[in-house]
């Protein structure tokens, strides 16, 4: 089985093609760069590294929220524009257990956790015993307050990663003995890991991936734009 991950739900992006469990080639950017500029020549380049044709590959995966909306939104429209036509099927993964991934099989209490600004994070959590990483909670937007005494109950050792784990420790470390955050290497979640847990989301069921026209973003909430003219609205 092949397949083609795609990532661009924050500030980097990324592109792997995963062969049979296995990723053969991986192409990442940072630079600045808006995600339409810059997904596109790194899905060629993945691609090319890994010698398969985009033709050859057998389904197409990609983080679909939450976070950016402008990066969920590109990212999505790439995977269905790339697969529509070949007539290939999409899996939408959750950046969340995206994030979370390099954690498996680590025994620790993973959350993931992305700045969604104003003191919120986008959030989940999940148990990494050896042999599976168990969701113990749905995606959601929340306060880190609320998330700090939702983790003040956890006795098992607690590792904060994503984007966001840098603010949570600081204002959760007085609080939490047994916390700590993700070394920077795994910290932010990759194509890698939208490949891999595309994979076993095929093998574990075959309705996991959709038609093109079936594959939608996540935001969990409004954008800033809606929010605000919601509130206008709200007081006229």
């Amino acid at each position: 089985m092949k397949i083609l991950g795609v990532e661009s739900s924050a500030t980097s992006a990324s592109v792997a093609v995963l062969e049979d469990g296995k990723i053969i080639s991986l192409s990442y950017s940072n630079t600045g760069l808006t995600h339409s500029q810059t997904l596109m020549p790194m899905v060629e380049e993945a691609l090319l590294k890994a010698d398969v044709n985009i033709t050859d590959v057998d389904y197409l995966a990609v983080s679909n929220g939450p976070g950016s909306f402008t990066g969920i939104r590109i990212g999505v429209s790439l995977v269905k524009g790339l697969s529509d036509p070949l007539n290939k099927k999409c899996v939408g993964v959750s950046t969340l257990e995206a994030i979370a991934k390099p954690l498996e099989n680590t025994g620790v209490l993973a959350v993931s956790v992305m700045d969604a600004r104003c003191n919120q994070v986008y959030c989940a959590l999940f148990d990494c015993e050896k042999g599976e990483m168990k969701r113990l909670t749905d995606d959601e937007a929340i306060s880190i307050d609320e998330l700090t005494e939702r983790l003040k109950t956890q006795e098992k050792h607690i590792v904060l990663i994503g984007d966001g784990a840098n603010i949570c420790y600081n204002k959760m470390k007085a609080e939490i003995e047994n916390i700590s955050i993700a070394s920077p290497n795994i910290r932010c979640q990759s194509a890698s890991s939208v490949a891999l847990i595309a994979e076993e989301l095929i093998l574990n069921d075959e309705n996991a991936a959709v038609l093109a026209e079936e594959l939608v973003p996540k935001y969990l909430r409004l954008s800033q734009a809606e929010r605000e003219l919601k509130k206008k609205q709200e007081n006229k």
